[in-house]
């Protein structure tokens, strides 16, 4: 497992991978099913599996001390992204610089220029870039152009309801652990 923190921290060694992108807080039964559709994509190329994730996680740079607790720190969901598949981590600075990126540029620095991405997995509701502009039909659309495959997640529920860390943090909050067990697998 290798951790790379920041894009400046990239070598040509890092290049060439089927990617996702998120917080991965809690590394839930919806993020393994992602980790689990793009093992089987990095297994058909050959190539790592990377997942991006960001340092402070953007809602707590928005939101600082309102922000919601995380289920995870860092070390914990580099642990957890480890064990369900993941052989690079990139973390990068969610700060003014990274915020301020166009969806075009977060392509083309991190994943064309960065990774060198064969293949992207990522919600189709997915937004990113400055003012969240970005989008899973920006991806496609570059990804067609520039020779790399972008594709939805496939939804992962727990009694017909989506699996996300929002809810597994409304489940302990309630105190209703098991429930919350039951999505965090």
């Amino acid at each position: 497992m290798r951790v790379i923190r920041g894009l400046h921290n990239l070598k040509a060694a890092h290049r060439g991978c089927v990617a996702t992108i998120g917080n991965f807080d809690g590394v839930h039964r919806g993020h393994q099913a992602i980790l689990q559709q793009c093992r089987e994509h990095a297994a058909r190329w050959n190539v790592p599996l990377t997942v991006v994730v960001f340092e402070p996680q953007p809602r707590e740079f928005f939101a600082g001390d309102q922000a919601p607790p995380r289920l995870t720190r860092l070390r914990e969901k580099v642990r957890l992204l480890r064990d369900f598949g993941a052989e690079q981590v990139l973390v990068l600075p969610f700060n003014e610089a990274l915020r301020s990126l166009t969806g075009r540029e977060f392509i083309d620095q991190v994943l064309i220029d960065g990774l060198g991405v064969k293949h992207l997995v990522v919600g189709d509701d997915f937004r990113f870039g400055c003012d969240r502009l970005g989008d899973f039909a920006l991806l496609a659309d570059v990804g067609s152009t520039q020779g790399f495959g972008v594709e939805h997640t496939r939804t992962f529920t727990v009694d017909d309801e989506r699996v996300s860390s929002t809810r597994v943090r409304t489940l302990l909050a309630s105190g209703n652990f098991s429930a919350a067990a039951r999505l965090l697998g």
